[in-house]
């Protein structure tokens, strides 16, 4: 018997409308399912470049104090400089530091005219070649002689150190709870997925039996048979995608440049690429539900 793909669409779109309402049901499932997968996808992706953005702001300050010797100052220089782990160190005098701060808080001038002198101590600025390396490097100023003598705080040396890893520290911690949380969620709406395609299915063959057991009779391969009703869960899947797919660009597109705005600070953007990625995962796994879903009802109501 010939395979004709048309027979097998038409098939599978008849009992798609004949058992609609478990149909509905199981497609407003896989669409809560993979709306969850791709939030989360997004969130990864979101959370990933936030630390990402914030890794690559990560600096050691060395605040140094007012009567520091400039020989001890010289030295820890010259050590942080040569260090393969260092990309740069610059000497930031007391009259450089008050100028940048003047310069991020010119709008806020009441703060600046308040101002008795220059407060602000000369300190040490360390770029890292990776970030994630910040704490082998803080270890080796503080093991340096030349810390404590030069520290503007030399009664607790390692308050005058100021770094950003405690940030992308607790950036992890929240990528790896939406990632547990989100998972468990899933794994949860794609088991009750899989249920709505199973009873769909099973309907499906329930109200067919007549008609399957004629084509028994004249010879219809299993193949020919099983496809209209894989063809139904596949059916159901897409349809279940291309909603997921279409809040998560209307999200992307409607509520990220208003949050981006809000928190200017952190890129919470998602590029095209992105989306495009996440609209791939949702249909592949939306298949991938349909055809198990579709295999298992077959295999336990369909005997060919």
């Amino acid at each position: 018997m010939s395979i004709n793909v048309g027979y097998f669409l038409s098939e599978a779109g008849t009992s798609f409308r004949r058992n609609w309402v478990m149909s509905f049901g199981a497609v407003v499932t896989i669409f809560l399912s993979l709306l969850l997968i791709g939030s989360s996808v997004m969130l990864s992706m979101i959370a990933n470049s936030m630390v990402q953005g914030v890794e690559s702001k990560v600096s050691i300050q060395l605040f140094i104090k007012d009567d520091a010797a400039e020989p001890d100052i010289n030295v820890l220089e010259r050590t942080l400089s040569t260090n393969a782990l260092v990309k740069s160190v610059a000497f930031v005098s007391k009259e450089e530091a008050l100028t940048k701060f003047k310069v991020q808080m010119k709008e806020s001038p009441e703060v600046i005219e308040n101002l008795e002198g220059n407060p602000l101590p000369a300190s040490l600025d360390v770029e890292l070649k990776d970030s994630r390396n910040v704490e082998k490097v803080v270890k080796i100023i503080k093991d340096s002689p030349e810390f404590p003598k030069i520290a503007d705080r030399p009664d607790r040396p390692e308050q005058s150190l100021k770094y950003g890893q405690q940030i992308i520290k607790a950036l992890f911690r929240f990528t790896r709870i939406i990632r547990y949380v989100g998972s468990v969620f899933v794994i949860m709406l794609v088991v009750v997925a899989l249920i709505f395609i199973n009873n769909t299915i099973r309907l499906a063959i329930y109200a067919r039996r007549n008609e399957l057991s004629i084509m028994r009779l004249v010879g219809a391969s299993n193949w020919f048979i099983r496809a209209p009703f894989i063809l139904e869960g596949i059916l159901q899947s897409l349809i279940g995608a291309t909603l997921a797919i279409l809040v998560i660009s209307a999200v992307r597109t409607f509520a990220l440049p208003k949050i981006q705005a809000a928190i200017p600070m952190l890129h919470v953007s998602v590029t095209n690429v992105a989306v495009g990625q996440i609209s791939g995962i949702l249909i592949g796994v939306g298949i991938f539900i349909g055809i198990i879903g579709s295999w298992l009802a077959m295999r336990r109501y369909l005997k060919v």
